[in-house]
């Protein structure tokens, strides 16, 4: 039994015999259940690469070379190696141990990914001066490699035949959920036959370096004789696999060969269980045990049970409604699980497009969609859709398509942290034209401007924050307008905002008898003129609480139409400037920190009144 708390560096690991590693590997997988089972973070990718990540630490010179992780999510392993085991009780938490690559954390943390598929690209600029003796050796899902930041790395790599690039193909079926698209087919049969696979481990461990090195020659050749279906291959790199990744003697052997390959880029892939080692996460083909929130490792059930729907699956439950009586399709980016469809997938499996990790190709395909006049409803996180920011520009808002775009996981994220907040959404659309841009203040307002989206002939955004409150029931016919709604009247002060954080500021008025106007701004584009100029003619001071980056979002268009119309009344914001980075934690401790909590809300409406 090792005592992973006391690691402070790698090197041990290089003494180990392979029992020994096995050993270890076993024990990271028990430690990683029962922590990630009290914190929540992400157990099952990091189950599945347990064996590639101590096999890559064995062989390879961590003092030296590079490991990247593309996402930085399956980096737990590496911590532990790294000497932070002893950290992973404050997993995500304020102030604690980041659930992804973090160069504040550690020396060995080299590429921060929290978005997928950009470690190739880095690895090309890092192979650009790096020492002759500098291996760059990064981990990429099957899922992460088909975006189109990966092919373009890979396209090119491919051509540098003096770039010693190591990719090693993490291949588990799945990105949140199951893998799709016509890579994984191509990757389905890259896999080939249990047979050929063994046959090849087997030639590994009983034949001598240059013999296998002279089989994988052979291999390519007769191959190339017959047909092209490697892409690898074709595009230049010497491909090895697929192979067993959850088998340590293999990893080393084939590690050990790849170290000293001189002759091109490589890509080793190497099939895993994703979740291995732990029954419910292995047999899991939905994504629940991607990133888990705490759960009881016994049954696999969460600790803290919702007694109703959050505004994901509110969401999910609407267009399951919707469907009954309206033609459209829903596109989005990898995000079945996360955005809770699985429900409406197993309903309407024909109106329903899981692209994979490909924003982008989101985007614009349902720009196309909605070109040949059907209504399409795209839903992604905030935090991925500024990876489309061209395409929502120039394909769906330029040609005023009406396309109706769901952003999740709008504001502050939580436990995700830096990499993931949503934060920067409001101002990226504020800048595009023809686009409406809405946030409601509860679970049933989202319904109505949902319904209020079905409407529109231009392309409207509905965000919805990720909440842990939740609501027991809906009426999924309820409509609302884009006018802003006075939710409580008074004579001190005007306070201006959307979302879940309006909702709360009118409950904290209504409990202390603050003698102020509440008002909720659920159309931050276009801004609602009227109800704008009753609150400038009272002349009361105005706050305008977001949470959101200021530049562009709705206090400056309250500013700019003060000075258009010489207004008098003072403004202030309560949101966040450009140089914020907000890090990883609970809501709460996140806005504790950033003046966000109940109690921080009404001290400053206090100090404004």
């Amino acid at each position: 039994m090792f005592d992973l708390e006391s690691i402070t560096d790698p090197s041990f690991i290089k003494k180990l015999s392979i029992k020994e590693l096995n050993a270890l590997a076993e024990d990271i997988r028990q430690f990683l259940i029962d922590n990630i089972s009290k914190t929540g973070g992400h157990l099952s990718s990091n189950l599945g690469v347990v064996e590639i990540t101590i096999a890559m630490y064995y062989v390879f010179d961590p003092e030296k070379d590079k490991f990247l992780f593309d996402v930085g999510h399956q980096s737990y392993v590496h911590k532990i190696l790294t000497g932070r085991a002893k950290d992973f009780k404050t997993l995500r938490q304020y102030g604690g141990l980041s659930g992804y690559i973090s160069k504040t954390e550690s020396k060995y943390d080299i590429w921060e990914s929290g978005h997928s598929s950009t470690s190739i690209s880095a690895m090309a600029g890092m192979l650009t001066n790096n020492p002759s003796d500098e291996k760059i050796i990064t981990v990429i899902g099957d899922s992460s490699i088909t975006n189109g930041i990966a092919i373009e790395g890979l396209n090119y790599i491919g051509e540098k035949r003096d770039k010693r690039a190591i990719i090693i193909l993490n291949d588990n079926k799945m990105g949140i959920s199951k893998s799709v698209g016509a890579f994984s087919k191509m990757f389905s049969r890259m896999r080939s036959t249990r047979f050929y696979r063994g046959f090849k481990a087997l030639l590994i461990h009983i034949l001598p370096k240059v013999v296998v090195r002279m089989f994988h020659r052979v291999k390519r050749s007769l191959k190339a004789l017959i047909q092209y279906d490697n892409m690898f291959e074709d595009m230049g790199f010497d491909y090895y696999g697929p192979y067993d990744g959850n088998n340590i003697k293999t990893l080393i052997k084939l590690f050990e060969r790849i170290k000293t390959h001189t002759d091109s880029p490589v890509v080793l892939h190497l099939n895993t269980i994703k979740g291995k080692g732990y029954k419910l996460s292995e047999e899991d083909k939905n994504g629940d045990f991607h990133g888990v929130s705490p759960f009881d490792p016994k049954t696999g059930e969460p600790l803290k049970k919702c007694n109703g729907i959050g505004y994901s699956q509110a969401v999910s439950n609407y267009l399951i409604e919707k469907k009954k009586y309206n033609d459209f399709i829903v596109i989005t980016p990898a995000m079945i699980a996360g955005a809770k469809l699985q429900d409406f997938q197993a309903k309407y499996p024909k109106d329903i497009f899981d692209v994979g990790i490909a924003e982008e190709h989101a985007t614009v395909m349902s720009a196309g969609v909605a070109l040949n006049n059907k209504k399409v409803v795209l839903l992604m996180y905030s935090t991925f859709a500024q990876r489309a920011f061209d395409e929502f520009l120039n394909d769906i808002c330029r040609q005023d398509l009406p396309v109706i775009i769901g952003i999740d996981r709008a504001g502050i994220v939580g436990e995700d942290g830096i990499t993931h907040q949503g934060i920067y959404d409001v101002a990226m659309f504020s800048l595009m034209p023809n686009i409406i841009i809405t946030m409601p203040r509860n679970e049933q307002e989202l319904i109505g401007l949902f319904n209020y989206a079905f409407t529109s002939k231009h392309p409207i955004v509905v965000r919805y924050p990720r909440k842990s409150e939740c609501v027991k029931s809906l009426d999924y016919t309820y409509n609302t307008t884009l006018d802003w709604e006075l939710l409580k009247s008074g004579n001190k002060l005007n306070v201006l905002g959307y979302g879940s954080d309006i909702e709360r500021i009118n409950k904290i008025a209504l409990d202390n008898n603050l003698d102020i106007n509440v008002y909720d701004c659920k159309s931050i584009k276009p801004i609602d003129e009227k109800t704008l100029n009753n609150v400038f003619n009272n002349e009361l001071p105005i706050i305008v609480f977001e949470q959101a980056v200021s530049s562009g979002t709705l206090y400056h268009k309250v500013l700019e139409y003060k000075e258009i119309n010489n207004f008098k009344s003072k403004v202030y914001k309560h949101t966040f400037d450009s140089e914020t980075l907000i890090p990883h934690g609970s809501l709460n401790d996140v806005y504790a920190h950033f003046g966000l909590s109940d109690n921080e809300l009404l001290e400053t409406i206090k100090e404004k009144m």
